[in-house]
């Protein structure tokens, strides 16, 4: 009994200590943008919480109150979600672990200058990563790591639940904002626009100035979740990446529900609420299938 519990205490420090040197080669593989994405993500947004759940949200529901702790459950429960997807999404890679490409040219594959291999349909090279990615969507600089056919369900699912927390969030600095500024006005919108010239001649004191900028700040970050999600939703609707749609490439139209399954997997919906559960892909990220008539160039590399 004593050899189990240290085979499973040693397991648990073996995870933490890889899942530490990915998060450390991740850091110095960075450049300033992915640092400065990290330290918003990372830093800014939890304390950012903190300030919400026990700063603003306490003048409209009484600290620990019921309606209190529902809300904070419900968007503690997506935020954790969300970092669980980002450790899923460094973890697994868009290559799902997988960086091994063939020395011999497949029908469909192209030559990359960049890593001297030769890549897969629908890959390409990411300057920042050094590496050929499989279906490449983009670069996340906020985990500093590709999207890609292997990890594109943790970046969906984590911006899908970090939109509904986000919402929330929203919501609460609503209503305190118009709080402070004495209740809504649409005469007094414009301060919300230039709440620096507002301030500047006395129109609003500094707290007020602050409301409005939690406001702000955080009806911004919604407006950039929006961005991205509807990002991918219109790209997985038309069968395509972000490279693919910036290249014009329609090859891989199956269908909106097709297009699903090939991005997210076959549990695509349960996967949005869990990064846990199994949703496995069809591809492999080397073969996809296309909407063409006749043999696919994912039946003929796998007759190869």
């Amino acid at each position: 009994m004593f050899s189990h519990k240290r085979l499973v205490t040693e397991d648990g420090d073996d995870l933490i200590q890889s899942y530490s040197n990915r998060i450390g080669k991740k850091v110095r593989q960075a450049d300033t943008q992915d640092l400065l994405a990290m330290f918003i993500a990372f830093i800014v947004l939890p304390i950012g919480y903190l300030v919400e759940i026990f700063v603003i949200l306490p003048f409209s529901f009484d600290f620990m109150s019921s309606e209190w702790i529902y809300r904070v459950a419900i968007t503690f429960a997506l935020g954790l979600n969300m970092y669980l997807n980002i450790y899923k999404m460094v973890t697994v890679g868009p290559n799902g672990g997988n960086n091994d490409l063939p020395s011999i040219m497949k029908p469909g594959f192209r030559y990359c200058f960049s890593c001297k291999l030769n890549s897969p349909p629908r890959a390409y090279h990411c300057p920042v990563c050094e590496v050929c990615v499989f279906r490449r969507d983009h670069h996340c600089s906020f985990a500093s790591v590709c999207v890609g056919h292997h990890n594109q369900r943790y970046f969906v699912a984590g911006i899908v639940n970090l939109w509904l927390a986000t919402a929330m969030v929203v919501s609460w600095n609503w209503s305190f904002m118009w709080t402070s500024l004495g209740g809504f006005q649409v005469i007094n919108t414009w301060q919300l626009m230039i709440p620096h010239l507002a301030l500047f001649f006395g129109v609003i004191d500094f707290y007020q100035f602050l409301c409005v900028l939690v406001f702000v700040f955080s009806f911004t970050t919604f407006l950039f979740v929006t961005y991205q999600v509807a990002s991918q939703v219109f790209c997985i609707y038309r069968g395509q990446t972000r490279m693919e749609y910036l290249l014009d490439v329609h090859a891989y139209q199956l269908g909106w529900l097709e297009n699903i399954r090939a991005c997210l997997g076959n549990r695509w919906f349960a996967a949005m609420i869990s990064p846990f559960v199994p949703s496995h892909l069809e591809s492999d990220g080397l073969a996809y299938h296309c909407r063409e008539g006749g043999p696919s160039i994912y039946e003929n590399i796998k007759a190869m």
